[in-house]
């Protein structure tokens, strides 16, 4: 349940002007910047789009602090590797870490299902957008990594 509860977080809802695209509190019924009237129709349609955005934008900010581990968990997987070799002959704890990306590539993937078919992003909501796309590239390829690791040592373990 902790996995998902980052793909909520609570957003204050607000309204783009129509007119100068500032945001405004909702349920102004005009632009404290331009004093634009604002269509309550119109509104709610925008609290929606912002609020959505807003909600994506954040969540993606903090998937993208799982993004450091990413070097540590190609050179920790190397190190595990090789250590687990070095003292039993035979890697055995390393059959396990294919589970180490598994966390980060669910969490991007339930981001990509709760707010990646969003068609009305703005420039933050795109940019997040490609964020998570890469974020779950560089953890496919730590995957793919340790996948090959085992790959060949079950090769080699089967030529001999």
């Amino acid at each position: 349940m902790w996995l998902l509860s980052p793909l909520r977080p609570p957003v204050h809802p607000f309204v783009e002007c129509p007119n100068c695209r500032q945001l405004v509190e909702f349920g102004a019924e005009q632009c404290s910047r331009c004093r634009e009237p604002i269509d309550p129709e119109y509104a709610a349609v925008s609290a929606v789009i912002v609020h959505h955005n807003t909600q994506a934008c954040t969540v993606a900010n903090e998937i993208s602090t799982f993004d450091a581990f990413i070097p540590l968990a190609l050179i920790g997987s190397i190190l595990i590797f090789a250590t687990d070799l070095y003292v039993s002959g035979r890697p055995t704890i390393f059959l396990i870490l294919p589970l180490w990306p598994l966390m980060p590539l669910l969490i991007i993937i339930g981001w990509f299902f709760r707010f990646g078919w969003f068609t009305i992003g703005d420039d933050e909501f795109l940019k997040a957008r490609r964020e998570m796309r890469s974020s779950f590239l560089f953890w496919m390829v730590v995957l793919v990594v340790q996948l090959l690791a085992i790959a060949t040592w079950l090769f080699r373990l089967g030529a001999t």
